[in-house]
């Protein structure tokens, strides 16, 4: 009888952290979107479902003072081939999505030029260390050239 009770309870943690890590992504998104301030305009598009999920946003920031953030970082010579790894990583499951179904939304819509990339931006990488290399990460870019955020995740 402990067998089996403690089998369900180890049944009902898992899927309760199953059921909560949407809301755990949300909780870090709100972190990053509320300490940019306000944000003028957003488009969203997302592949996938619960668990296996790709989003990409665009947001239009009013205005944005990034220096000192304690969130986000200044982009450097150094990190650039870093930010480009993830971003790699993140194009090639939107390739494969778009292999898969070119009508898709994140596919048709995902829209980001590398070249905008440079030492007057700004960016943040979380990456869930629980999982393998570029298994769940997002990675936050913001472009002080325009004032747009740019949010990729990827959780596949």
């Amino acid at each position: 009888m402990q067998r089996v009770f403690n089998k369900l309870i180890v049944f009902t943690v898992v899927l309760v952290m199953i059921l909560m890590s949407p809301f755990l992504l949300q909780s870090r998104q709100n972190e990053v979107l509320n300490s940019m301030g306000d944000y003028a305009e957003q488009c969203f598009y997302s592949h996938g479902e619960f668990q296996d999920y790709t989003d990409f946003a665009i947001y239009a920031c009013s205005s944005a003072e990034l220096s000192g953030h304690p969130i986000f970082s200044p982009v450097s010579e150094m990190n650039m081939e870093t930010i480009a790894s993830f971003i790699d990583n993140f194009e090639e499951w939107v390739s494969v999505i778009g292999n898969n179904d070119p009508a898709d939304e994140l596919a048709v819509n995902y829209s980001f030029e590398r070249s905008i990339i440079d030492c007057s931006d700004y960016y943040y990488i979380y990456e869930n260390k629980d999982y393998p290399k570029f298994g769940c990460y997002d990675v936050w870019f913001f472009d002080s050239q325009t004032n747009l955020l740019y949010y990729f995740h990827s959780n596949i």
